[in-house]
């Protein structure tokens, strides 16, 4: 099978897949289809032509697994303005194959909303060549949607392992998944770091403690909260915000909690997404890059602490003058408006990547 759209067709990069090659091959050994508008992906049986398929081509595809009710399928001409159609979204080889080449055979397929289903079946003598039309009608509601499920399940696929990669490994957010009783399943390697700190949550074979005894009981009434919210029409799904207090530094930090149901799971799950403080030798170490002395990012990265200038002054070994003419620098130099923008600033850049 290849999925084409505009661009991809341009190029005559196509994506084999071997669900259609699979089911179809007691009629053919070359398919083409376009299934539902004149702007919808292209698939075929043919051999694979290289390339990829495109995330776009992916929500495609999940968009036409629902066209409502079949209706006939009809017999159009070869070479034909359906031929002619299909031929415009195929590399010009493959365009010209299926315009002048013998032994072609031509279906439409509508739908209740509307949609066509254009299909080129290279017949080439089989036994079933003269029945092919009966077979199709039969057969292809379904197929077609076992198809689009494999391609789109392939990429769904994809796309979730370079976001799964990209969490695990690219932010110091924690994340943990849990199900609606609020039992841990799984979590990022900062979620992990997080617990074994024990500083906000710790876990027992999967059982979650808040570092205040007292917190335990409202974090798991809020878990079982989202796992019963359901999504409204104009919404989206439902986040909950809980805050939890820190042992170490006493502040107490949002935690966001999101319902999440996989298709075809009988229970949502939770996602619990919670901020890591950047470690302060990395802020210093960003701070520096963005243009500041050693002494002054030392001074921003404690500001970015929340500390007083008192404070800080005295942990930085300064007097607390000395200190305020170094954060006023900071500021003209970093072009924020204030501490808390120069805060979130350093928090945000130094949070983007573990291995930077």
């Amino acid at each position: 099978m290849v999925v084409l759209n505009g661009t991809v067709a341009q190029t005559g990069s196509l994506v084999y897949s071997k669900a259609l090659q699979r089911q179809i091959s007691s009629l053919t050994q070359v398919a083409l289809v376009q299934p539902g508008h004149r702007r919808a992906p292209v698939l075929t049986s043919a051999e694979p032509l290289g390339g990829a398929c495109p995330d776009s081509a992916g929500a495609a595809l999940r968009r036409l697994l629902h066209p409502g009710a079949a209706g006939q399928l009809q017999r159009r001409q070869p070479g034909g303005r359906a031929a002619h159609m299909l031929a415009t979204r195929l590399p010009q080889a493959l365009a010209d194959q299926l315009l002048t080449a013998p032994g072609w055979a031509l279906f439409s397929h509508g739908f209740e909303d509307g949609s066509e289903d254009l299909i080129a079946l290279h017949l080439d003598g089989g036994p079933h060549d003269g029945h092919c039309g009966d077979i199709l009608q039969a057969i292809w509601p379904v197929l077609r949607e076992d198809t689009l499920r494999a391609l789109a399940g392939e990429t769904q696929a994809a796309v979730t392992s370079a976001l799964l990669w990209t969490i695990s490994k690219k932010t110091d957010a924690a994340v943990l998944v849990l199900d609606g009783a609020g039992q841990l399943l799984h979590c990022n390697e900062s979620g992990r770091d997080m617990l074994d700190a024990g500083d906000l949550l710790s876990d027992s074979g999967g059982r979650l403690s808040c570092a205040r005894p007292g917190e335990t009981a409202g974090f798991y009434a809020a878990v079982a909260e989202c796992a019963r919210s359901r999504r409204g029409p104009a919404t989206g799904p439902r986040e909950l915000i809980l805050f939890l207090e820190d042992r170490h530094s006493g502040m107490r930090l949002p935690v966001s909690l999101t319902r999440y149901r996989c298709g075809g799971a009988d229970q949502p799950l939770v996602v619990a997404i919670l901020p890591r403080q950047p470690d302060r030798r990395r802020i210093e170490m960003l701070a520096q890059k963005m243009g500041l002395s050693p002494c002054e990012a030392r001074v921003a990265a404690l500001i970015q602490l929340g500390l007083t200038n008192r404070e800080a002054a005295h942990i930085a070994g300064l007097k607390e003058q000395t200190f305020n003419t170094y954060a006023k620098r900071v500021l003209a130099k970093m072009q924020v408006g204030g501490r808390a923008e120069m805060a979130q600033r350093l928090t945000w850049q130094a949070s983007l990547g573990r291995a930077s």
